[in-house]
């Protein structure tokens, strides 16, 4: 009898027991001979002779128990040749990849801040091959699964059709690419259960739920919101999809003070954090990766509202309409406009003329980590820089020159320490 198993086997009395790393079990009361497989080396034991299996017992740890806890543990062992199959993503932003298969992404930010128009280039861009900086990384059309709580029936219509159809260029809408359910009027309960029957059923690419807030009773209920999102993330690998959430910010606006304990869970399960908004002074919105377990951060996308209430791209000033104007192909902007205390005058690079280490040693003083945050308004206040998409090209130079860098704390938030000088 051929048996593979993992560990061991082992043996009670002259009965072989019920042993869970086997898939069948024998019991015989005479000699029996085994062919086993232990870490692809193949050898000839009886029960005579056990003294190879009780050496690998002892390898795997001290104890000779084995439970079914520890069968199912080691399921999750990763070794250096273990089959870990390559990360699929279903989108590029800026160049990007991002919206990956079988994890979580979070898209937040304040109230109308473009959330919504930002999901409707997701949504057209998973039949158009290309809206604005979104491109479809493949070739096949992608399935969505739209799961609305928040907005009425004819909203929510209304977008799909106004706005994704229109933004498609078609003849007529390509509704067996969406499944779009309006849950308004369910319960919370229902709201929740509903949507892994809809994604197990439907197998959507990926699935937006518009907002996640919605399938939980309390929002600070931290065995809730831990719940809520454990499903998600094992419906996301199971189902090998994208799922997507949507989620306001708090009221501080910090960029990834999510609301409630349920975001605060978001943002330490989540592959990736969009955060929308909208430009100072103008009308136009930006959609940025804030944060990815894998990619640097970009620019993102910029775009208003044109007169048929679709979006598209747009040339407005991210730095702000405040004086730090651009000029040039970059984007150039007059450091006159910055604080001159920390200005490098000799700086090689004209986009980014900072003393960078003592701008970052004055905003940390004697801090060893700053939140994100709290780091951002202190160094954009010291720089007097006005667009906080210009602060991230500042941050991001500051890490590539290993004055700072970011890490995750023990609440699941993001801060950045300053790192010793070379």
């Amino acid at each position: 009898m051929n048996l593979s198993f993992r560990f061991a086997l082992q043996i009670c009395g002259a009965k072989a027991c019920v042993c869970p790393f086997l898939s069948v079990t024998s019991q015989h009361n005479s000699a029996l001979n085994i062919t086993c497989s232990i870490n692809n080396f193949k050898t000839k034991c009886t029960m005579d002779n056990m003294d190879y299996i009780d050496e690998a017992i002892q390898q795997a740890g001290q104890s000779a128990t084995i439970t079914p806890e520890l069968v199912k543990l080691d399921s999750d062992r990763i070794t250096s040749e273990s089959d870990a199959p390559e990360e699929v993503f279903l989108y590029k932003m800026c160049g990007t990849p991002c919206f990956p298969r079988g994890d979580l992404t979070t898209v937040t930010g304040p109230a109308k801040s473009g959330k919504t128009y930002f999901i409707s280039m997701l949504m057209a861009c998973a039949v158009r091959p290309e809206v604005m900086g979104l491109e479809r990384i493949h070739e096949e059309p992608l399935k969505v699964l739209w799961y609305d709580t928040e907005q009425s029936r004819y909203t929510t219509k209304r977008i799909l059709v106004d706005r994704v159809g229109r933004m498609l260029d078609g003849t007529s809408f390509p509704d067996e690419q969406f499944y779009v359910f309006n849950v308004r009027n369910r319960s919370t309960q229902e709201r929740l259960e509903y949507l892994a029957q809809a994604i197990e059923v439907y197998r959507p690419d990926i699935c937006i739920i518009d907002g996640i807030a919605d399938l939980l009773e309390d929002i600070n209920s931290g065995p809730a919101s831990l719940e809520v999102m454990q499903r998600l993330q094992a419906l996301a690998m199971t189902c090998h999809c994208n799922i997507t959430s949507i989620i306001h910010l708090n009221r501080t606006g910090e960029k990834l003070n999510l609301r409630g304990w349920i975001g605060t869970v978001m943002v330490q399960k989540s592959y990736e954090v969009f955060n929308c908004d909208r430009v100072n002074r103008t009308d136009a919105f930006t959609a940025e990766l804030t944060f990815s377990r894998r990619f640097p951060k970009n620019d993102g996308l910029c775009f208003e509202i044109d007169d048929q209430g679709l979006p598209v791209a747009s040339e407005a000033n991210r730095q702000g309409g405040s004086g730090q104007g651009r000029s040039g192909s970059r984007g150039i902007p007059d450091k006159k406009s910055f604080n001159q205390e920390f200005v490098d005058d000799n700086a090689t690079d004209p986009y980014l003329p900072w003393n960078f280490h003592k701008l970052f040693a004055t905003a940390f003083g004697s801090a060893v980590m700053l939140g994100y945050d709290d780091l951002e308004q202190r160094v954009r206040e010291l720089g007097h820089i006005t667009r906080e998409s210009y602060y991230k090209k500042v941050l991001s130079e500051a890490e590539r020159l290993r004055i700072v860098r970011k890490e995750l704390t023990k609440g699941g938030r993001i801060g950045v320490i300053m790192l010793p000088s070379s």
